[in-house]
């Protein structure tokens, strides 16, 4: 059986910064995976000055590049404003539903809806888990979190991407607007860095140089 893993983010470049080494990994393992990209980023960090809808087309330039480095062969853009509070929640789910019920994956990744800091990254998790809960599918693999504006205090998952930090730093490198006035892949690889050193109290080494973590997502009704 594939292994078919879908990834929900809110902008064009929060799976690379959050699990980019994981995906690169996911996709040595033999996994098809589709990235799905809720907004257009046309509003985010912008140090040359473009308009608002050149931004969106750069930042969809960038994410495909960035996918082709760390092997991603489908990106789905969903063009929604990149303002939370406009972002056309229903047009959302029902595209999410589909894309779920047509693609029937075995795992799920999206953002953190109750610890991220930033409100696009929290409705984007929100957003995705409701759609997972709405199709019904039930994912062997499980639904899981992963951070970006806001380091998790406690997680289920680690992933040791030593292997493929090189590539998770190409990905990020490949989105020239946004790493141009904040370094985005220095502040991952020191946080990437202290889970691998951090990641047990008990061990006498660290079992790795580089590592992801990942909270995993209830998809009950009555998980908040």
């Amino acid at each position: 059986m594939s292994h078919n893993v879908v990834i929900i983010s809110a902008h064009p470049d929060d799976m690379e910064i959050g699990m980019g080494g994981t995906v690169a990994k996911l996709v040595e393992s033999i996994a098809v995976i589709t990235s799905v990209v809720i907004t257009n980023g046309g509003r985010s960090s912008n140090p040359f000055a473009l308009t608002e809808q050149r931004m969106a087309e750069v930042r969809r330039e960038e994410a495909l590049r960035a996918a082709g480095v760390l092997g991603i062969k489908d990106v789905i853009f969903c063009d929604e404003p990149d303002a939370a509070g406009e972002i056309n929640i229903s047009a959302v789910s029902q595209k999410l539903v589909e894309i779920l019920t047509r693609l029937r994956p075995t795992e799920v990744y999206t953002l953190d809806e109750e610890n991220d800091r930033h409100p696009a990254h929290r409705l984007a998790g929100k957003l995705a888990r409701e759609s997972v809960l709405e199709t019904g599918l039930v994912l062997s693999g499980g639904i899981w979190a992963y951070e970006v504006w806001g380091p998790f205090a406690r997680w289920d998952r680690l992933e040791y991407i030593d292997r493929y930090i090189a590539k998770k730093m190409a990905a990020i490198a490949e989105h020239h607007s946004q790493v141009a006035t904040i370094p985005y892949g220095e502040g991952v690889l020191g946080l990437n860095r202290w889970r691998a050193v951090f990641a047990d109290p008990k061990a006498s080494a660290p079992a790795g140089v580089y590592a992801e973590v990942f909270r995993r997502i209830m998809i009950s009704p009555h998980s908040i």
